[in-house]
């Protein structure tokens, strides 16, 4: 392992093309995202940051283990539609789910809302809100945007974007064979007479294969799932084939959302979309943060058995252990952004 962030990139995706196959020109331009700005590229990074977090903050690794994100940061939550129909808010990128720690999901969602520009709170008010209130909420399902207690969030939902203009612009993409697909994979599109084209999105998925089907006002995406990046940078966290789709099942989960045959189907929509933290007032900043923490619980609790005995071992740490983690890892992210980005000049 090394700190030296191109070497450290060009080793990670060495080994992800021995496992899956990639596609050159999105990593082209993954390379490009990451020199974009700290934040992207600590999006991007997640195999780096697992090996500075083993070496400057191992302690956060320890502990009984909760269903754990893993690849948890502020700009992976949003809204979505549920089964039911139902419009819901909260952590919508599963990809790296394991069983692993708690303190890890807090620690990358702390240090990603230092980086996100204009965030006008200190970092020692972000670590006391989320470890605040990662400490008392209850988890359940996500939240229901319409709820009253979402009105915070109902408010920073961007204007829905015209469908037509929308699913158009799925449609640029070039085309896309979708017989190279597994058959499970092609029988669980169900959209009668789609185009298929290549898509890119994302920024840490970017290189792995992905498609999208477009129909009238319907579209669906799949892409190549890939190894979790807990078995190139080991930390004790372990894999559950079961547990994607219980976590989907309790906190009501983007529908469709499923796994097959290696590849991973999920809806594309209008109603799709991203909250972001950056340029809000103070107190907007609060509010949401609060409620991340509490959607990290809505996935650290779904065996809340598990949840109690992490939240007690959390309670062992030093009063500033997230405080203190934040302050190292979002130095050395920023150091290792600056060094990545003099070398892609």
């Amino acid at each position: 392992m090394t700190a030296d962030p191109v070497a450290a990139t060009a080793a990670y995706e060495r080994w992800l093309a021995d496992r899956i196959p990639v596609v050159p020109e999105d990593l082209e331009l993954k390379h490009r995202e990451l020199a974009a700005d700290p934040l992207r590229f600590l999006r991007g990074t997640y195999y780096l940051w697992l090996e500075r977090v083993t070496e400057l903050a191992p302690y956060v690794l320890d502990g009984p283990q909760v269903p754990a994100v893993g690849d948890l940061h502020v700009q992976n939550f949003g809204t979505w539609l549920d089964h039911r129909g139902v419009r819901r808010w909260g952590v919508n990128d599963l990809d790296e789910l394991a069983w692993g720690s708690p303190a890890l999901d807090l620690l990358r969602l702390a240090v990603s809302a230092v980086l996100t520009p204009q965030v006008s709170i200190s970092p020692k008010r972000i670590c006391r809100l989320l470890l605040d209130t990662w400490s008392m909420a209850k988890p359940g399902r996500a939240v229901d945007l319409a709820d009253p207690g979402a009105e915070h969030l109902r408010a920073l939902v961007p204007k829905e974007t015209d469908a037509d203009r929308y699913y158009g612009k799925l449609r640029e993409g070039a085309p896309a064979d979708p017989s190279v697909l597994p058959a499970g994979v092609q029988a669980a599109v169900k959209i009668d007479n789609a185009s298929w084209h290549h898509r890119q999105a994302g920024t840490g998925s970017l290189g792995h294969p992905r498609m999208v089907a477009v129909g009238k006002d319907i579209a669906r995406e799949v892409k190549v799932v890939g190894p979790p990046t807990a078995g190139y940078v080991p930390i004790g966290a372990q894999s559950d084939d079961l547990l994607y789709g219980r976590v989907l099942s309790a906190i009501r989960g983007p529908y469709p959302m499923r796994r097959i045959d290696g590849w991973q189907l999920r809806a594309l929509s209008p109603d799709v979309e991203r909250i972001t933290i950056e340029s809000l007032r103070p107190k907007a900043v609060e509010l949401v943060l609060t409620s991340m923490a509490r959607a990290a619980v809505d996935v650290h609790g779904v065996i809340p058995h598990h949840l109690h005995d992490a939240r007690g071992h959390v309670e062992t740490l030093p009063p500033t252990w997230l405080l203190d983690a934040t302050r190292q890892l979002t130095d050395d992210t920023k150091s290792r952004y600056d060094e990545y980005a003099a070398s892609s000049s």
